[in-house]
Order: C-alpha cells, then structure tokens, then sequence
C-alpha cells in the first residue's frame, strides 16, 4: 500500500529537479559561450588596433605607436597581453612582464583562438598571421577570463538558488491542489462507513467521475452479497420447515417399534431436532440479512426484543444502553449473539430477563454485554465445566446447550471473551466482552 499523494510529490520532485538541473547546465554553457564570443570579439578588435599602430622603421625594425595602446597593455599582470613576432623581431606588451610565452606556427590569414591556464589567470587567447608591407607579421592577443568566469559561478549559484525557491514554491501548490483535489476522497470512508452502518447509499454527485465506477462495483458488491447471504438463510429456514414433516413421520415409525429398537433413533431423531431448531431460530431472530453494516443498537435492538416478548410473552425483558451507541462488528453476528443469548435467559427464566450493553472504559476499548435471568441457574460445578476451555458447551449443560455453543462461536470470531456467573436475580448471567476491532 502506497500514498497517491506522496507518489504524486515525488514524481514532481524527481521530475522538476531534473528539468532544473538540465535548465541550470544549458544556462551555463550558454553564458559561458556568449562570454568567450565576446571575449574573442573584443581581442580581434584589439588586434586590428594593434595592426593599425605597427610602424616600419628606416632599420628594418618595427616599432608601436605607444599612444595608440590601451593602458591595461602597459600595466604590469593587467590580464591584457599580446606579443608581435616580425621575422627575427619580438614586441611584448609591458603587462607580460616575465611571463614566457610562445606565439603559435600559423600560416598567412590563418586565425586560431585557445584557452590555458597560467598560474592563477585564465587566458583566453587569439592569434592570427597577416603580411603588411610584404613582411609575414604573427599577433598574439589574450586576456584572463577568470573574474568573468567566477561572475558566471556567482550568476550560477543565484540562478540555483532561484530554482531550489521555484521546487519548492511549485511543490507546495501541488500540496495544495492535490489537498483540494483530494478532499472529495478524504469524505468516502465516512460515506463507505454509512453504507455500512444504515445502508445508505454513497452520493456519487459531489466525487471525481474517476472512481465513480469504484462506488458503483461497491455497492454492487454489497447488494449481491446481501442478497447471496439472504438466499441463503431463507433456503435453510425452508429446508429446516421442510424437515419436519418427514422427521415427525419418523418419530411416528419409531414410537411404533419395540423400547429396546428405540433408543438409538430417538437419540439420531433428538440430534436432528437441535439443528432445525438452531436454524430456524436464526432465521426468526436476525431477520433481513444486512452483511457488513455495523449494529446500530437504538435501531436493531427494539425489534429483537419484540421477537422475544411475542414468542415468551410471559417473560418480561428489561434492557438498558446508550441509544447512541453503535457497536462496530456485523448486525447479523451481533444479532443472533443476542438473540441466542435473550432465548436461553427466556427458556429459563421464571418471569424477568436484564440485558445491559455499555461501553467499557478501560485502557483497551471494549463492549460488554450482559443478560441475567430469575430462573434457577446451574450450580458451581456446572459453572466450572461450562467455562472450561475446550468443553463444547452443547455436550456439558443439559438446556443451556445449543444457543450457548452458538454464542461462544460467535465471540472467539472477535477474540472475545464468553464467561458465566450466578445472576443476583437468582438465575444464570452470561457476560460477552468484545474488543474494538483494529
């Protein structure tokens, strides 16, 4: 499981930080390109007025018209230097000073331009070779490019600086749209947790087209498996009808046989009477099947108990809880929890049956219920055997059985607790704690 939200972001981050550096590369060889064109430009422009101010002399030498020079060529370590070699003759700029320096072989109208590194000093050099006056003139020109070169890391490093505030600033108003885009999603877990909890279907209006399919394959979903489970229960409920008819013809032919031959079919025929039985109460207590959907207890509560007061309507059922609470685990399971525990209180109650659900206040969240009942109750020893691990509660306590063994199922489905104790209304009480669900 991954976060759209945090896939979305890095991939813009990857994505903007590439796009930036391959941006801040090209400005670089850009301005680096555009600084030694102009550089080259001005040195050729140099080297024309050089040209220009070249004098032959009565001799045969060749002098400079040194008023036709710039001053940064007669200043010592300037950055600005040339060399002019005539024949045997060689004229320095004064800005050379010391430094040795070797003019290039070229041919007549032959032009070369070069980059080197003297000492701290980046030269950007331009030679070229020209015939005045018949005589083969070789010029070298150059100038140091590394105050240029340290304004362009300077103009660099501002430029990355602007595009490290330009990620960020695009990274948060994609935070920020993708939050509003997002926000009609943040609103489907409660809308799922309503279809669950009442049914009630999800609004498809006010959420992106893009997983309207996705709703819609919910509720399908949620609509067949309700109708798959309803089948189903209705199909036992009328295979358990069913049964009877043949069962009673069979319990007519055994009672026509001998005591003796009689006694292992009555048990086969008992044994068959529970399962019906058990079925068909199902059926009876939980009623329309809703697979999922929370137990609403001021809704699903009610109707339970006048299922009961209808079939004992000589008990009398007394029920306390909050009637905002809602217990988070499945309307049916919690149904015929209740419904189990409410017929076996009922079956041996003399007139008045206490149930009471709450929640607990403990560290660890949990529901409690409880359901006492006036009847006679089971005496200690049937206490320790009915609360013994691994006893199956139907073979231990003989009416306390079948609706019991359904419960203690129902509750380890939950990681539950099923215990038993004397009621203070004189009769048996049966307490369930069922932890909140992670």
């Amino acid at each position: 499981m991954y976060s759209l939200k945090a896939y979305l972001t890095r991939n813009l981050l990857i994505t903007l930080t590439c796009a930036m550096a391959l941006l801040l590369y090209l400005l670089f060889q850009g301005i680096q390109i555009l600084t030694q064109d102009f550089v080259a430009s001005r040195l050729q422009h140099d080297a024309d007025s050089l040209i220009s101010a070249l004098e032959p002399q009565v001799d045969g030498t060749w002098s400079l018209s040194t008023d036709r020079l710039p001053n940064v060529y007669h200043r010592v370590n300037s950055g600005h230097y040339f060399a002019i070699n005539i024949g045997e003759q060689l004229l320095r700029s004064r800005s050379l000073f010391d430094h040795a320096v070797s003019l290039p072989n070229l041919n007549v109208g032959e032009q070369q331009q070069a980059t080197q590194y003297v000492g701290q000093e980046h030269w950007l050099m331009f030679s070229q070779t020209i015939v005045k006056n018949g005589q083969t003139i070789t010029l070298w020109v150059t100038e140091d490019i590394s105050s240029l070169e340290q304004t362009q890391l300077r103009f660099l490093g501002f430029a990355a600086v602007v595009v490290l505030l330009t990620i960020m600033i695009l990274l948060f108003a994609q935070h920020l749209l993708l939050k509003r885009g997002f926000k009609p999603l943040e609103q489907m877990p409660d809308a799922i947790r309503q279809l669950r909890l009442q049914g009630q279907e999800i609004d498809t209006q006010h959420t992106p087209t893009e997983i309207s399919p996705l709703i819609e394959e919910i509720e399908r979903l949620m609509n067949q498996l309700g109708q798959r489970v309803q089948r189903s229960r209705n199909a036992l409920g009328n295979l358990a009808h069913e049964m009877k008819r043949p069962l009673q013809g069979l319990q007519s032919y055994l009672d026509s046989l001998a005591p003796e031959q009689r006694h292992e079919g009555s048990k086969v025929l008992a044994d068959l009477h529970h399962i019906i039985e058990r079925e068909l109460k199902r059926t009876k207590i939980v009623g329309l099947s809703t697979p999922g959907r929370f137990t609403v207890l001021n809704d699903d509560l009610p109707p339970l108990i006048q299922v009961m007061q209808r079939i004992y309507p000589e008990r009398q059922i007394d029920y306390q809880f909050d009637t905002t609470l809602v217990l988070p685990f499945d309307r049916d399971d919690l149904l015929e929890l209740l419904g189990n525990l409410l017929d076996n209180a009922c079956k041996h109650a003399r007139q008045q049956i206490q149930l009471r659900i709450e929640q607990t206040n403990t560290s660890n969240q949990a529901y409690q219920i409880e359901v006492s009942d006036d009847g006679e109750g089971v005496s200690d020893s049937d206490l320790a055997v009915i609360t013994e691990r691994g006893i199956r509660l139907d073979e231990s306590i003989q009416g306390h059985g079948l609706g019991l063994s359904i419960c203690k199922d129902i509750v380890e489905s939950y990681q539950g607790e099923l215990s038993f104790t004397h009621s203070t209304l004189g009769g048996l009480k049966v307490s369930v704690i069922l932890p909140q669900p992670h």
